[in-house]
């Protein structure tokens, strides 16, 4: 029993020792959240398949833990890039990706884990200089979204099989030269001389348009106006006509004659006529006398 205690000690002791080493030598490795990693053994079984996750691993100094990054991770590259009318301007692409976490084993066969430098960082410097060829000056500040989506296309197609995922690509920056910015500047001004422009352009077309219509309702205003002085005399002139018509038919001989009586100021009230139809004369006597016989103006035989 004492020697079975005394071999126990002993082990213990010599495991505790090799730990020792182990961990003296650096032979361990912390994998933490956001990693991921394959063990190496050179000497036995080479590259294991099994993915290694979030813990502290220890391992014999000739072995090895290789590491890969499972976060998503953020790539910049600053391109020259000649655009469809032939303007050079240098743009701040950046792409975001990783390795597809079931694949590490391939990539670390394929590729390695300087993937990026190998494979992606050429490939994305090729499609962001092919996409924004197709596209002018003006258009790639104006339609960022589209050529960034462009790009990721682009890029994606390049990177099929290669065991790398992408999130998204953004183009972070553009920088045109100083000639470039003052062509720019002076297409700017114009453009807003344009504005302003067609802008008064249409200010004084309203007015226009206000006189119009303000003329157009006077002039219909005076012609309602003018229309209902016409119809006014009108009806006044019909209304006239149609008293005098009244009237004239009620001018009998007998009405005419009495009313002749009637008025004060009548001197002569009747012209008596003879037998041949001439007037009969009186010898109208002094002032306030009768005449006793009408004098014949017919002749004698």
């Amino acid at each position: 029993m004492n020697r079975f205690h005394f071999f126990s000690h002993k082990f213990g002791l010599l495991a505790v020792l090799v730990l020792g080493l182990i961990a003296g030598t650096g032979c361990y490795t912390n994998i933490r959240p956001g990693e991921a990693g394959l063990r190496y053994h050179p000497l036995t079984s080479g590259l294991q398949r099994d993915l290694l996750t979030n813990a502290l691993y220890f391992y014999a100094p000739w072995n090895d833990i290789i590491l890969y990054p499972t976060q998503w991770t953020s790539y910049k590259e600053k391109v020259d890039v000649l655009t469809r009318d032939d303007l050079t301007i240098n743009v701040v692409a950046a792409v975001i990706l990783r390795p597809v976490p079931s694949e590490i084993y391939n990539l670390q066969i394929e590729i390695g884990p300087d993937y990026y430098e190998k494979v992606v960082r050429p490939q994305f410097r090729t499609s962001v200089r092919n996409a924004l060829s197709a596209y002018s000056m003006i258009r790639i500040s104006k339609e960022t979204p589209k050529v960034s989506s462009d790009i990721r296309l682009a890029l994606g197609d390049k990177l099929r099989g290669k065991h790398i995922e992408i999130d998204d690509v953004i183009i972070d920056d553009i920088e045109y030269s100083r000639p470039i910015l003052t062509a720019i500047e002076g297409k700017l001004t114009k453009e807003q001389e344009q504005e302003q422009m067609k802008f008064e352009i249409n200010i004084a077309k309203k007015d226009a348009e206000i006189t119009v219509i303000h003329a157009e309702a006077k002039a219909k205003s005076t012609a309602i106006e003018a229309e209902g002085n016409a119809q006014a005399i009108v009806i006044e002139a019909q209304a006239k006509a149609k008293a005098q018509k009244l009237i004239a038919a009620q001018l009998t001989k007998q009405y005419l004659q009495l009313k002749a009586f009637e008025n004060p100021n009548t001197k002569l009230l009747l012209v008596p006529t003879g037998k041949d139809a001439l007037p009969m004369i009186f010898n109208m006597p002094d002032s306030g006398r009768i005449p006793t016989a009408p004098v014949d103006a017919s002749p004698q035989p």
